[in-house]
Order: C-alpha cells, then sequence, then structure tokens
C-alpha cells in the first residue's frame, strides 16, 4: 500500500507542477469532462508518468491494479485519469503486463465503464484491450462477445474497436469472425439485443472499424455493407467505405 501511495503522490505532484492554466478550460470544453484539466499536452503528460514509473515501480500485478483503480477513483483532474489507464504499459510494468494482465482486466472494465466516454474507452480498447486479446485469446474472445451483447454501450465500443492495431495472419492475431459478431448485435432497429440504434458512438465506432479492416479485406467490407445496409447508419457505411473510396478501390 505505502509503495503505490508514494507512486500516486508522486505523479500528482508531478502533473502539478506542469500545469497551463491557461490551456486547461479548452481540454475541460472539448472533452466536456466534469473534472477539471490540468492543461499539459498528451506527450509532456506521458512523460511525466514514465518519469514516476521508473523512480516508483510496483513489483507487481496486485500493486500494480490496487495503484490504477486509486489513481482512477480519486482523480482530481482528467489527466490522472489517463495517467491510471497507462501505468500497466510503462516500460518496468510490462512484464507484470505480459504475465499477469488478465489480473488488471477488472480495472479495465472499471475504467470503461465509469470513464463513459470516447477519449477513455479508445485508450484502452487499443492500448490494452487489444493486446490482451492477442496474449490471451481463449479468455478473451468469450469475453469480448458478451460485452459486445451486454448493456452498456462503452464496452461495446470497445469489443468493436479492441482489433483495430492488430495484425492480420499469417502475422498476427486479427479475427475478422470476432470482429462482426461484435458488430452485428448493435445494428439494426431498437430491440432487447440492441437499445442503442442511433447512438452516434456506436454508429462511428462500427464505420472505423470496418474501415482499418477494408485495408486487409476491401471486398469483405463492401459485401457486408451490402449485405446489412438497411441495417446500418449512412454514417457508419461512410465512413466504412471512406478509405477505399479516398484509394479508387
Amino acid at each position: 500500500m505505502a509503495a503505490h501511495r508514494l507512486l500516486i503522490d508522486t505523479l500528482r505532484a508531478g502533473l502539478q507542477a506542469q500545469a497551463d492554466p491557461a490551456r486547461a478550460p479548452a481540454m475541460q470544453a472539448y472533452m466536456k469532462s466534469a473534472l477539471p484539466f490540468h492543461g499539459i499536452a498528451a506527450p509532456l503528460r506521458r512523460q511525466i508518468t514514465a518519469a514516476v514509473v521508473q523512480q516508483h515501480p510496483l513489483v507487481d500485478p496486485t500493486a500494480l491494479a490496487d495503484t490504477m483503480r486509486a489513481l482512477w477513483d480519486e482523480a482530481r483532474f482528467r489527466e490522472e485519469r489517463y495517467a491510471a489507464s497507462e501505468l500497466a504499459r510503462q516500460r518496468p510494468h510490462r512484464a507484470l503486463l505480459a504475465q499477469q494482465g488478465l489480473a488488471l482486466l477488472p480495472v479495465y472494465e472499471h475504467m470503461i465503464v465509469t470513464g463513459a466516454w470516447w477519449d477513455h474507452c479508445d485508450e484502452i480498447s487499443g492500448g490494452a484491450i487489444g493486446p490482451l486479446l492477442a496474449r490471451h485469446p481463449a479468455q478473451m474472445k468469450p469475453l469480448l462477445r458478451r460485452w459486445a451483447q451486454g448493456s452498456d454501450l462503452w464496452l461495446r465500443r470497445t469489443a468493436i474497436l479492441c482489433q483495430r492495431g492488430l495484425k492480420v495472419a499469417p502475422q498476427g492475431p486479427f479475427d475478422a469472425e470476432l470482429l462482426y459478431a461484435c458488430i452485428l448485435p448493435s445494428i439494426g432497429p431498437a430491440s432487447a439485443g440492441n437499445p442503442w440504434p442511433d447512438e452516434f458512438f456506436l454508429r462511428k465506432g462500427i464505420g472505423w472499424a470496418l474501415r482499418e479492416r477494408s485495408y486487409d479485406a476491401p471486398d469483405e467490407v463492401r459485401a457486408f455493407c451490402a449485405e446489412y445496409g438497411p441495417r446500418l447508419a449512412p454514417l457508419t457505411v461512410r465512413e466504412a467505405l471512406k478509405a477505399l473510396k479516398r484509394r479508387g478501390i
């Protein structure tokens, strides 16, 4: 406990020391955030976080999970939440993430649900959930299917977007079947299985995921849009086909 409090207190002090009150209001307004900002740009925030972790590394996954959750739940500025979601990927903690990454899943789920906004969702989906899927497909695939059919729209968006950084076979673990299994519950008219038929962040997320897939499988994405077109929002189709039209494919 003492070790993780030291890391948190040092990190907070480091962020406070670099605060830029002139930038903070615009950042808060852009993110529509209830939490205020320090006004620190992302590259500098990451440098501060990396330096503090290098100085006060954690030595076991329980301490890492506890620290991440405490920093997140006690956050007084939004940059503290960004740092909390990035702690496990700092160099001194990467071995813990590789060996015991599944132990952090409850923390990441808590962050996605309580953060309930696109910046947290997209950072965690690509930076944490995708890599966990690559390392632990047997455990992660059923979980992502449950998220994709569940009652939280940000977990649905996470399931849809988490593969966007994964490579396709034979180099990587990308799973097209899983992608479409995570997309389908969130398209079409309102139903018990799809309570958000007009939700912008789901429509946009599906389009983004399909656009990323179109770089490797253009015919597949075009065929999906043709088959499910009546159930897809125009925004989704535009996003899905944007890269193909730009490339003249």
